[in-house]
């Protein structure tokens, strides 16, 4: 899937920290919508349609992160296989290949929080629904807010998701520019690696 000159990995990134950081946000700006001056709520759009926004973004963000895992594994074991993890004295770990686990690390914790993300909001927008379901026969409506509308742990563990995924992305983006992995076979190691 990716070989010498094509960084597949570098490529596919973009989609899911795209989508997880707008889902976490628009949560986040669910959450904080009370509290904000009524110049910044009017530009948002209503609960309902925020709510929504946030929850579909969520399942587009953990769908596209298949293909970035996938690739990004790929990318590891060719590296590890070509260079090795550990340095001439067969003991200590070389910096590229703690900054690779790190980052795999890291981005598989921002994968397993956001799953848990969106399998509780569909649990609570499915209980939602066949409270909605009930509620028609007893002539009750429900609105659409609060089918997909955040817990305050939603809410929260988003927001610490959010920081890690670009702490995470950090991590990628200086083994792509600083290391080149993903652009050369295994990645050159350039004299900037002494400073991580």
């Amino acid at each position: 899937m990716s070989g010498p000159g094509k960084p597949i990995h570098p490529a596919t990134v973009h989609f899911p920290i795209s989508f997880l950081a707008l889902s976490y946000g628009l949560d986040a700006a669910y959450f904080a919508r009370p509290n904000l001056p009524s110049a910044l709520t009017s530009l948002l759009p209503v609960d309902s349609d925020l709510t929504r926004a946030s929850y579909y973004l969520l399942a587009l963000g953990l769908i596209t992160t298949v293909p970035a895992v996938v690739s990004g594994g790929q990318q590891a074991i060719a590296l590890f296989s070509r260079q090795g993890i550990y340095e001439a004295d067969g003991k200590t770990v070389k910096v590229k290949s703690k900054a690779v686990i790190a980052h795999a690390v890291v981005n598989d914790v921002v994968l397993a929080l956001g799953t848990w993300i969106w399998w509780t909001k569909r649990s609570a927008a499915a209980d939602s629904l066949a409270s909605s379901v009930a509620g028609e026969k007893l002539g009750a409506t429900l609105t659409g807010a609060a089918a997909y509308a955040p817990t305050n742990v939603q809410v929260l563990v988003g927001v610490l998701t959010l920081g890690l995924l670009f702490f995470g992305a950090s991590i990628g983006g200086s083994l792509t520019y600083l290391y080149g992995v993903g652009f050369a076979p295994g990645g050159k190691t350039k004299p900037s690696e002494k400073a991580l």
